[in-house]
């Protein structure tokens, strides 16, 4: 095989390696052991692979990947740093949303400048870590209090809620987590949502319905986690209206839309009717992107259930 053609191929090889992330980044020494100098340049110089960091490559059609992004960060620290917030949160689930900025902790000493894309905070690393493709990020829940301690206070309630619901975290471990950080930001504020659960709060997406969105007078007739029994069976109603025989359920989980979830969920709101309750049923999207309309759904149904007929 020509020697051309050869080079060609190897580079090939490199860029379906970089897409793939087995790894997501390299540094240059990796790229030149593959490749070649004479490679290196004519994969850059034809835009297929890019310098994200000084010494760092990744394949150009993966650049605004963030977890791309984190790998190239771990490449660039020679593994100094540590991934943390809303980036780990998104290794940990690639469901939760990618921040703009690469969230990262990295030691005192290391006196490296950062690119205005990444967030980096010199501190004292954490014993221990988790680890995604080979980044290493905080633990679950030091990762999720980190995201909470670096969110704007409108957003905080946000990012907790979320990753609860995706279940990146559990309650329990996060408060225990909480107990042991000496400084977090609007600490009333996460004893309050945190505490519904040792209270007997069952889902993140009922603790927000309960707190964030049916408050107010004219909710104060819902009776949240009320034990019964349906066609024999204990059922545990999520919140319900006596009067008008509404019951009201929240998606507990992230794992609603399979169809074992979604059969459970009709067989369970089939039930309720045939006791005379009238089931509405809210999504984690439904309630936290339109609480408006939420509120509005269950005013008139109740309404329309305590209507003369």
């Amino acid at each position: 095989m020509p020697r051309s053609l050869e080079l060609d191929r190897r580079v090939d090889q490199l860029v379906a390696r970089l897409e793939r992330r087995a790894p997501g980044a390299m540094t240059r020494s990796a790229v030149l052991t593959a490749v070649g100098r004479r490679g290196l340049e004519n994969a850059a110089r034809r835009g297929r692979i890019i310098a994200l960091l000084p010494g760092v490559y990744v394949a150009a059609a993966c650049a605004d990947s963030h977890a791309v992004r984190c790998e190239a960060v771990r490449a660039w620290s020679k593994g100094r740093v540590l991934i943390a917030g809303e980036s780990a949160l998104h290794l940990l689930d690639s469901r939760y949303p990618a921040p703009k900025r690469v969230r990262c902790l990295g030691p005192p000493a290391w006196n490296a400048r950062a690119p205005a894309w990444v967030d980096l905070t010199r501190t004292g690393l954490p014993r221990s870590a988790s680890s995604r493709s080979g980044v290493r990020c905080l633990p679950a829940e030091a990762a999720l209090l980190d995201a909470w301690a670096c969110a704007p206070r409108w957003r905080r309630k946000d990012v907790l809620y979320r990753a609860l619901w995706l279940r990146i975290a559990g309650p329990r471990r996060l408060i225990d987590a909480a107990r042991r950080r000496s400084r977090l930001p609007d600490r009333r504020m996460f004893d309050g949502i945190m505490g519904a659960f040792t209270s007997g709060a069952t889902s993140p997406t009922e603790v927000m319905a309960r707190r964030e969105v049916f408050v107010g007078p004219e909710f104060a007739e819902l009776e949240w986690q009320v034990a019964m029994v349906i066609e024999g069976r204990d059922r545990t109603a999520d919140a319900l209206h006596r009067r008008s025989r509404t019951v009201i359920e929240c998606d507990g989980e992230a794992y609603h839309g399979s169809r074992a979830a979604r059969r459970r969920d009709r067989e369970r709101d089939t039930e309720f009717g045939s006791a005379g309750w009238h089931t509405v049923r809210f999504s984690f999207q439904d309630l936290s992107g339109r609480p408006a309309w939420c509120r509005r759904m269950v005013r008139l149904t109740i309404s329309a259930r305590l209507a003369p007929r």
